[in-house]
Protein backbone atom coordinates (compact mmCIF):
# COMPACT_ATOMS: atom_id res chain seq x y z
CA UNK A 1 0.00 0.00 0.00
CA UNK A 2 1.51 3.66 -1.07
CA UNK A 3 1.31 6.43 1.35
CA UNK A 4 -0.98 9.17 0.71
CA UNK A 5 -0.01 12.35 -0.09
CA UNK A 6 0.12 14.46 2.76
CA UNK A 7 -2.13 17.66 2.97
CA UNK A 8 -3.38 20.23 5.03
CA UNK A 9 -5.72 18.25 7.32
CA UNK A 10 -4.23 15.68 7.69
CA UNK A 11 -0.77 17.72 8.94
CA UNK A 12 -2.85 19.68 10.97
CA UNK A 13 -4.50 16.34 12.45
CA UNK A 14 -0.30 15.16 13.31
CA UNK A 15 0.64 18.70 14.51
CA UNK A 16 -2.52 19.27 16.77
CA UNK A 17 -1.03 17.38 20.12
CA UNK A 18 2.35 19.25 20.03
CA UNK A 19 0.49 22.69 19.41
CA UNK A 20 -0.66 24.81 22.58
CA UNK A 21 -4.10 25.91 21.71
CA UNK A 22 -3.61 29.32 21.10
CA UNK A 23 -0.98 28.44 18.80
CA UNK A 24 -3.51 26.06 16.81
CA UNK A 25 -5.62 28.40 16.54
CA UNK A 26 -2.95 31.22 14.36
CA UNK A 27 -2.50 28.47 12.64
CA UNK A 28 -6.24 27.58 11.54
CA UNK A 29 -6.66 31.80 10.92
CA UNK A 30 -3.51 31.57 8.96
CA UNK A 31 -4.73 28.67 6.92
CA UNK A 32 -8.20 29.83 6.37
CA UNK A 33 -6.78 33.47 4.97
CA UNK A 34 -4.23 31.86 2.90
CA UNK A 35 -6.55 29.46 1.57
CA UNK A 36 -8.53 33.12 0.75
CA UNK A 37 -5.78 34.66 -1.17
CA UNK A 38 -4.61 31.75 -2.95
CA UNK A 39 -7.74 31.21 -4.38
CA UNK A 40 -8.23 35.03 -5.37
CA UNK A 41 -4.76 35.12 -6.83
CA UNK A 42 -5.50 31.67 -8.53
CA UNK A 43 -3.22 29.89 -6.84
CA UNK A 44 -2.08 26.26 -6.29
CA UNK A 45 -4.38 26.72 -2.97
CA UNK A 46 -3.35 23.35 -1.70
CA UNK A 47 0.62 23.89 -1.34
CA UNK A 48 -0.53 27.33 0.06
CA UNK A 49 -2.17 26.18 2.62
CA UNK A 50 -0.14 22.85 3.60
CA UNK A 51 2.70 25.33 4.04
CA UNK A 52 -0.15 27.54 5.98
CA UNK A 53 -0.49 24.10 8.59
CA UNK A 54 3.13 23.73 8.45
CA UNK A 55 4.94 27.09 9.16
CA UNK A 56 4.67 27.05 13.25
CA UNK A 57 5.44 23.63 14.60
CA UNK A 58 7.79 24.78 16.15
CA UNK A 59 6.72 28.01 16.76
CA UNK A 60 6.17 27.70 20.84
CA UNK A 61 9.01 25.91 21.81
CA UNK A 62 11.33 28.41 24.07
CA UNK A 63 14.08 30.47 21.75
CA UNK A 64 16.87 28.78 24.08
CA UNK A 65 15.85 25.34 22.60
CA UNK A 66 15.85 26.05 19.41
CA UNK A 67 19.00 27.39 19.93
CA UNK A 68 20.29 24.57 21.29
CA UNK A 69 18.35 22.15 18.08
CA UNK A 70 20.03 24.49 15.39
CA UNK A 71 23.87 24.13 17.00
CA UNK A 72 22.92 20.56 17.86
CA UNK A 73 21.96 20.12 13.86
CA UNK A 74 24.96 22.15 12.51
CA UNK A 75 22.52 24.62 10.81
CA UNK A 76 24.27 27.94 9.53
CA UNK A 77 22.76 30.69 12.34
CA UNK A 78 22.77 33.95 11.19
CA UNK A 79 24.08 36.65 14.03
CA UNK A 80 20.28 38.00 13.87
CA UNK A 81 18.77 34.80 14.53
CA UNK A 82 21.44 33.99 17.62
CA UNK A 83 20.72 37.57 18.91
CA UNK A 84 16.48 36.33 18.26
CA UNK A 85 16.48 32.75 18.35
CA UNK A 86 13.08 32.86 17.71
CA UNK A 87 13.65 33.55 14.00
CA UNK A 88 15.13 29.56 13.94
CA UNK A 89 11.37 28.28 14.65
CA UNK A 90 11.14 27.89 10.79
CA UNK A 91 14.61 26.54 9.60
CA UNK A 92 13.89 23.57 12.30
CA UNK A 93 10.46 23.04 11.15
CA UNK A 94 11.35 22.23 7.83
CA UNK A 95 13.64 20.22 8.84
CA UNK A 96 11.14 18.43 11.01
CA UNK A 97 8.14 18.22 8.76
CA UNK A 98 10.50 16.29 6.17
CA UNK A 99 11.81 13.67 8.46
CA UNK A 100 8.82 13.20 10.75
CA UNK A 101 5.95 14.31 8.63
CA UNK A 102 6.93 12.80 5.56
CA UNK A 103 6.69 16.48 3.59
CA UNK A 104 8.84 16.44 0.56
CA UNK A 105 7.59 19.39 -1.38
CA UNK A 106 10.86 21.69 -1.76
CA UNK A 107 8.77 24.68 -2.73
CA UNK A 108 6.49 24.11 1.09
CA UNK A 109 9.65 23.51 2.87
CA UNK A 110 11.54 26.61 1.14
CA UNK A 111 8.54 28.71 2.42
CA UNK A 112 7.91 27.33 5.77
CA UNK A 113 12.07 27.69 6.45
CA UNK A 114 12.13 31.32 5.38
CA UNK A 115 8.42 32.45 6.87
CA UNK A 116 9.51 34.83 9.29
CA UNK A 117 12.06 37.11 7.38
CA UNK A 118 10.65 35.95 3.64
CA UNK A 119 13.04 34.96 0.67
CA UNK A 120 14.34 36.50 -2.52
CA UNK A 121 12.82 33.26 -4.42
CA UNK A 122 9.86 32.93 -3.09
CA UNK A 123 6.88 31.12 -5.12
CA UNK A 124 3.23 33.16 -5.13
CA UNK A 125 2.06 30.48 -2.51
CA UNK A 126 5.04 30.91 -0.17
CA UNK A 127 4.32 34.95 -0.59
CA UNK A 128 0.39 34.16 0.56
CA UNK A 129 1.51 31.89 3.11
CA UNK A 130 3.57 34.77 4.38
CA UNK A 131 0.79 37.19 4.33
CA UNK A 132 -1.56 35.61 5.97
CA UNK A 133 0.89 34.60 8.91
CA UNK A 134 1.96 38.25 9.39
CA UNK A 135 -2.04 39.90 8.77
CA UNK A 136 -4.49 37.07 10.03
CA UNK A 137 -7.06 38.66 11.90
CA UNK A 138 -6.06 38.30 16.03
CA UNK A 139 -2.84 39.60 14.89
CA UNK A 140 -4.97 42.93 12.49
CA UNK A 141 -6.88 42.99 15.78
CA UNK A 142 -3.73 43.60 18.38
CA UNK A 143 -1.62 45.88 15.08
CA UNK A 144 -3.95 48.23 13.35
CA UNK A 145 -1.08 49.53 11.49
CA UNK A 146 -1.42 45.80 9.60
CA UNK A 147 -4.66 46.50 8.24
CA UNK A 148 -3.97 48.29 5.54
CA UNK A 149 -1.60 45.19 4.47
CA UNK A 150 -4.16 42.89 4.56
CA UNK A 151 -6.04 45.15 2.38
CA UNK A 152 -3.92 45.41 0.01
CA UNK A 153 -3.31 41.15 0.27
CA UNK A 154 -6.57 41.37 -1.78
CA UNK A 155 -5.43 43.23 -4.58
CA UNK A 156 -1.36 42.09 -4.55
CA UNK A 157 0.05 39.40 -2.78
CA UNK A 158 3.55 40.93 -3.54
CA UNK A 159 2.65 44.48 -2.65
CA UNK A 160 1.16 43.20 0.68
CA UNK A 161 4.57 41.75 1.24
CA UNK A 162 6.65 44.47 0.62
CA UNK A 163 4.53 46.49 2.52
CA UNK A 164 5.25 44.51 5.92
CA UNK A 165 8.61 43.98 5.23
CA UNK A 166 8.61 47.90 4.95
CA UNK A 167 6.76 48.53 8.02
CA UNK A 168 9.19 45.98 10.19
CA UNK A 169 12.28 47.36 8.89
CA UNK A 170 11.05 50.95 9.69
CA UNK A 171 9.95 49.67 13.05
CA UNK A 172 13.58 47.68 13.10
CA UNK A 173 15.05 50.95 12.40
CA UNK A 174 13.14 52.81 15.19
CA UNK A 175 14.14 50.95 17.71
CA UNK A 176 17.93 49.87 17.01
CA UNK A 177 16.82 46.41 16.41
CA UNK A 178 18.80 44.48 13.70
CA UNK A 179 17.10 43.15 10.15
CA UNK A 180 17.51 39.32 9.27
CA UNK A 181 19.74 39.99 5.93
CA UNK A 182 17.05 37.73 4.44
CA UNK A 183 13.84 39.92 4.95
CA UNK A 184 16.42 42.59 3.14
CA UNK A 185 17.20 40.52 -0.08
CA UNK A 186 13.69 39.45 -0.61
CA UNK A 187 12.82 43.09 0.03
CA UNK A 188 14.94 44.31 -3.03
CA UNK A 189 13.76 41.26 -4.81
CA UNK A 190 10.25 42.42 -5.07
CA UNK A 191 11.27 45.95 -5.74
CA UNK A 192 13.68 44.33 -8.44
CA UNK A 193 10.76 42.41 -9.91
CA UNK A 194 8.49 45.90 -9.74
CA UNK A 195 6.45 44.94 -7.05
CA UNK A 196 5.23 48.58 -4.99
CA UNK A 197 3.41 48.89 -1.14
CA UNK A 198 0.34 50.37 -2.60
Amino acid sequence: MTAQPLDDRALRERMLPELPPPMAAHIDRVVALADELARRHHLDVAATRLAAQGHDLLRAVPPADLLARAESRGLAIDPVERAAPVMLHGPLAALELAERFGLEDHAILEAIRWHTPGHPDYTREAWAMFVADKVEPAKVDRTPALAPIRELADRSIEGAALAYLDLRAREAIELGWQIHPQATLARNALLRAGHTAR
